[in-house]
């Protein structure tokens, strides 16, 4: 079993989703850097994405990144079941979002394109909450 929002946890997603043919073929020429915050728990991930290939590291508070997805534990746990969705978030301003809009909507058809994909790779992975 694997802890959410932890290292391994971030570890795990990063090789499903490069071992995936489709989703690297999609994402194939997408170069930026992300946090992924949690926080009520001050948990920083780090994540690379150079040309379409994922690599996450634990990170600090004060790290920076292109983008950053700030939200709470309980939040991200309803994203990565399936049950709320990170775009509709950001627009309620329950997940903080720090970066260039336009650059951000230039990568959003991609990911919504694969989303589905996505999630179904976390949720095939047996997760502990």
């Amino acid at each position: 079993m694997t802890r959410f929002w932890s290292e391994d946890f971030f570890e795990k997603t990063d090789k499903l989703l490069n071992d995936d043919k489709e989703l690297l073929k999609v994402f194939t020429g997408m170069n930026t850097t992300i946090i992924a915050e949690c926080s009520d728990k001050e948990e920083v991930f780090y994540i690379i994405v150079e040309d379409g290939r994922i690599n996450s590291s634990k990170a600090s508070v004060g790290d920076k990144g292109e983008f950053r997805f700030s939200a709470p534990y309980d939040l991200w746990v309803k994203v990565a079941k399936g049950e709320e969705k990170v775009q509709s978030q950001v627009v309620r301003g329950k997940i903080k979002f720090t970066g260039s809009m336009p650059k951000m909507l230039l990568y959003l058809g991609k990911v919504v394109r694969m989303e589905k994909k996505i999630l179904k790779i976390i949720k095939d992975m047996d997760l502990e909450f």
